[in-house]
């Protein structure tokens, strides 16, 4: 069966993660680029697909049924497509890997990115308080960093880095989605704070995903800026 596919991406979105799933699989597709989220236009080709124009949505054409497959969150695009291509899922892995498979593919958009979407928010409440208000927002903020998510990152961190002390990737020797799919919210939690980069198995692991050629051929063809990206993160701190 022949499938055509087509990519909507968001730049310096996680949506960075499928157009590097992409690569890594060695599929063909069609790359639609965005500057930003889709608000008004409701002609826009991707609400032709998804209503709500969320980022990644991916089409999927072939040569069989008239209409399209239309996939969205990175999680299940990722384990779709590793079923299509029998490729970085549980193929090669032992028992228990899959089980720490399942965990780590799950953990990174379940647990530990929500944490990191929380530091964006607060810090945006923050910028759009008006003075004098802006004092308690800011106060408040700093109080739900102290109690809670400063130390909910920090204990996120050392797991993976315990982790990847008796590993090379994520679930054991073998590069799985799971690596893909953790990737973006461990990236973005570095570049919180100095801090955060103090973990020296973590800093091997992305050192090692980043020097990964598919890897490289997302970041050129998603138009990646990481001057762009650490700028966004480390102001959410």
């Amino acid at each position: 069966m022949m499938m055509n596919l087509t990519l909507y991406h968001l730049k310096q979105s996680r949506s960075q993660r499928t157009l590097w799933l992409l690569e890594e699989l060695n599929l063909s597709y069609d790359l639609k680029i965005y500057q930003q989220h889709i608000l008004e236009n409701e002609d826009d080709e991707l609400k032709q697909f998804n209503p709500a124009a969320k980022f990644p949505t991916l089409v999927l054409h072939d040569d069989i049924n008239t209409i399209p497959i239309v996939l969205t969150e990175s999680s299940a695009i990722a384990e779709y497509c590793s079923h299509l291509t029998q490729l970085l899922g549980i193929q090669k892995l032992s028992h228990h890997e899959i089980i720490d498979y399942y965990f780590w593919k799950n953990f990174a958009d379940s647990s530990f990115m929500p944490n990191l979407a929380l530091k964006q928010i607060f810090t945006k409440i923050v910028l759009h308080t008006p003075f004098p208000i802006r004092i308690l927002t800011r106060s408040i903020k700093r109080g739900f960093d102290h109690v809670f998510l400063n130390q909910s990152l920090e204990q996120q961190l050392q797991m993976i880095d315990s982790q990847l002390q008796n590993y090379l990737w994520i679930t054991g020797e073998h590069f799985t989605i799971a690596d893909i799919l953790l990737w973006f919210p461990l990236k973005a939690c570095i570049e919180l704070d100095r801090k955060y980069q103090q973990h020296p198995e973590i800093q091997r692991y992305i050192s090692q995903i980043e020097s990964r050629p598919a890897f490289k051929t997302a970041l050129i063809k998603g138009q990646w800026s990481a001057q762009t990206f650490q700028e966004y993160w480390s102001g959410a701190n």
